[in-house]
This record gives structure tokens, sequence and C-alpha cells, in this order.
């Protein structure tokens, strides 16, 4: 009996063992709802009740076809038929105004645009530069000079007509930036002009006739140094320069000389000094500037000389010859200058200017020698007169811009050589060669600026500012 006990519970538990393997599995659950749906407002929808008379699911019968399973984060939708065990209890509605709380974005989600300003590239710069700055061609003017002689309105001693002298100065100054950042500034220029003398002195061979000047051609390269910040923000303010200028001779003078060009060279330091302030409106502050130039003279002589030119001299040795020298003494081939110019403004756009220039000349230096004759040997000493010689320069003037179109400057200027023909030293101050004059500057691109609207600096009335930023 022990024996075919055992038999006979051996095959229940195999039969019972079958029957599982038999059983179909239970249908797939739901994965768990994303916490950040699509529309979270929307509540998953709960189970339909099921049809009257309708038949009951088995237990553990698998889902009807048709009815795939619900998205990762999207709500589940309702099954064809619902489950013949009871309906979960539905959760609760949650409440109206939720507590914030950190979401992360899906990575599937679109994400809206933002600005990121983390550095400044060229372009960024260049961009933020072509809002802010004028036209690249602003500082070009055109400019009509009324000089004469102080002597000439009775000032400055006894009448002398060799310097009796009133003429007009006609210039045109173009001006153009090829580097127009906030700190840093290169900018070429040029001088054209040309004088002409109304009165009847011994300045040109003929009765008002005009003659074309000296033309300049300038490269300037400057830079901010160093700016007050802080409550005095922009009160203070050092800039630095150094300027290369090529001055071709187009003047008669210069062109009948033997003239090559003169190339001048030099730096020079700007200093703005609070005064009042700039909410003040006079005596704002104050601008002073210290310059030092070098120049040098490339010509095709020592001596003025004139191409073609035949004048008959005797030699040493008593024969005619023939040579192009005007002179005998030495140009000016070598100058160093220093000056330095202080502007002040007085009330609202009146200013008021003056400048002291110190100029050192230096000439060639000619050695001695000896004719040879045919008597012999006739020795000749060297230069003839001084190789150096002191320039001075004094000017004073005040200026007023009209609608900042034209500027009206009037103004004294006394440049002479510091020792006189007498053998005396003149007066800085005050010379024979004195003169009043009167300034009418034409502003030309601002006058193209008022005309066509363009290169004036954009204003967005209401509009925030955007951040700025600095070029790296």
């Amino acid at each position: 009996m022990t024996f075919r006990s055992l038999l006979v519970a051996a095959g229940v538990l195999g039969s019972i063992s079958v029957a599982s393997a038999q059983t179909p599995p239970a249908p797939p659950t739901a994965p768990p709802v994303d916490p950040t749906p699509l529309q979270p407002t929307e509540q998953p929808a709960a189970p339909a009740p099921a049809a009257p008379g309708a038949p009951a699911a088995a237990p553990g019968a698998p889902a009807a076809p048709g009815a795939p399973a619900a998205a990762p984060g999207v709500a589940a939708a309702p099954a064809a038929a619902p489950p013949a065990e009871p309906a979960p209890p539905a959760q609760p509605a949650p409440p109206a105004e939720p507590p914030p709380a950190p979401v992360s974005p899906r990575p599937d989600a679109a994400v809206s645009p933002r600005v990121q300003w983390t550095q400044a590239t060229a372009a960024d710069t260049v961009q933020e530069e072509d809002e802010e700055t004028t036209l690249r061609w602003r500082g070009t003017t055109f400019t009509w000079n009324q000089g004469g002689s102080t002597t000439l309105f009775g000032v400055g001693g006894e009448y002398i007509p060799a310097i009796q002298v009133y003429g007009w100065d006609f210039t045109f100054r173009p001006n153009f930036y090829v580097l127009d950042l906030p700190k840093d500034k290169v900018s070429v220029s040029a001088e054209i002009g040309w004088v002409t003398e109304l009165t009847n002195s011994d300045t040109t061979t003929d009765y008002r006739e005009p003659q074309f000047k000296d033309t300049g051609l300038s490269a300037r390269y400057s830079r901010e140094l160093w700016q007050s910040g802080g409550a005095n923000e922009g009160e203070y303010k050092t800039d630095g320069a150094m300027r290369l200028r090529v001055l071709l001779p187009t003047s008669p003078n210069s062109s009948n000389s033997g003239k090559y060009f003169l190339l001048s060279v030099g730096p020079q330091i700007t200093q703005k000094i609070k005064l009042l302030g700039s909410k003040a409106d006079g005596l704002n502050n104050v601008t002073a500037t210290l310059g030092v130039t070098y120049a040098h003279l490339f010509a095709d002589s020592y001596t003025p000389v004139k191409t073609g030119l035949r004048r008959p001299r005797t030699a040493a040795s008593g024969d005619p010859m023939f040579d192009d020298q005007l002179s005998g003494s030495s140009q000016t081939m070598d100058s160093l200058s220093t000056g330095l110019e202080v502007d002040l403004p007085l009330y609202k756009d009146l200013s008021l200017a003056t400048s002291f220039r110190f100029i050192s000349q230096f000439k060639h230096e000619f050695e001695g020698g000896c004719a040879r004759l045919p008597t012999g040997c006739a020795p000749y000493e060297g230069s003839q007169g001084p190789t150096y010689a002191v320039q001075t320069a004094f000017d004073v003037s005040v200026s007023y811009p009209v609608y900042e179109v034209v500027g009206l400057t009037l103004g004294y200027n006394n440049s002479n050589m510091q020792l006189g023909l007498d053998g005396q030293r003149r007066n800085f101050f005050h010379s024979p060669d004195a003169q009043f004059y009167l300034d009418i500057t034409a502003n030309l691109d601002v006058i193209y600026s008022k005309v066509t609207g363009r290169g004036e600096k954009p204003e967005k009335a209401g509009a925030a500012s955007a951040p700025r930023r600095q070029a790296l």
C-alpha cells in the first residue's frame, strides 16, 4: 500500500504542473504615467462600466486585440472590453492650484530659443559698432580762412607796407576712419587747398594771384588709455595718438626749390580734467594736448635749387659759370616741434582754445675747402650763418558752432622766427607778422547726415537697451 500511495501522489503532482504550464500568462500592466505629460491638465479617464448583459471575461484572459499599450508619458485609453474584476477606485482630482515644482523637460520636447551671452565674437563686435557709430568719413570739412596783419587794423606799431597782408585761405580736409572701434581708431586724411592774397604786398608776384598750398597726407592712430568711472564717469580721460604725415611740394615756393617731400612723425597725449562737470552750463572740463613731432626734408640739394635755371655766376677763378642754385644758405633739413594746446568750454557751445609751439630748425653745415685756381689754392670757409634757428607760434581763439553744421572761429596768431632781422629776440606773443583771422568751417559729414538722415546715431524711443558686450 505504501508503494501504491507514492505512485498516486506522483501522478497528482504531475497533472498539477502540466495544468500550470498550459495556463495563459496574465496581460501586461500599463507603464506608469509620466509625471510631466504633454497636456498636464488632462487626467486619465476611468474605465467605462460594463454593458448590461455582457458576458464577464474569464479571470486572467488576455486583452482584446486592437487595444495597444499606451505610449510612455501618455494616458492609456480605455480597453474595448472592461475586465470582469471590479474597477479600482478613481484617483482623487488634483488641487486647483498645485504648488510649483521643478519639472525636468522631456528629451523629445521642443526648447524655446534663448540668446546665450557667452562671449563676443568679431561679427558681434562689428555689428554693435556699426549701430553706435556715425559715418566713417566724419570729420571731413571745408574751411574758408580770412586773415590780415594786425597792423592793417591799426594794432602793433608803425605802418610797414611789406607786411600789410590780407588774404583768403581755402582748405578741403577729407577724413576717413579705417578702424573705428570704441577705444582704437585709425584714420587717414588729406589737406588740399589754395590761397589768394587780396592786398598788393611782396608775398606774390602777381596781384591777387591764387596759389596752391602744399598738399598733406596723414595717417593717425589713437587709443583710449584710461577713463574714470563711478560718480565721475567720463569726466577724466587720457588718450594717446601717433601721427604720420607727408607734405608734398605743390606750392610754387616748394616746387621751385628742389623739394621732394617732407616726412614727419610724432606722438601726442591728451588729458581731460574735470572742472564743474559735464552737467554744468560752462567750464565743464579742460582738455590739454601735448605733442612732439620730428620732420625731415627730402630734397634735391641742401640749398634751394630750380631745375632748368641757368643763372650766370663768376667762379673763384674768375671764369663765368651757370648754375641752378637760388641761395647759398641751407634749407631746414630737420626740425623738432613741441606743442601744447588747451581747450576750455566757456558757456554751452562757446569754447576757448590756445596753443603754444616751439620749433627747433636744423640746417646743413657745409664744410670748408680749397678752390683750385691757376695761381694755387684759394681756401674758403664752411657754413655762413647759423645752422640752428628757432621758430615760435602762439594762437588764441574762440569758437562757436551754428547748429553743428558750420563752425565759426575768431582768433589771433603770431608765428615768426625767434631772432629778428635786426638780431634781436622777438616777443613770443606779438611781432610784425601777427595776424587776426576768421575761420568759417563747413562740417560736410554733418550736413550730409541732416539732409539725408544717414549716419546719425540711432535712437529707439521706449526700447530697452540691449546688454553691452566688450570685444575680446
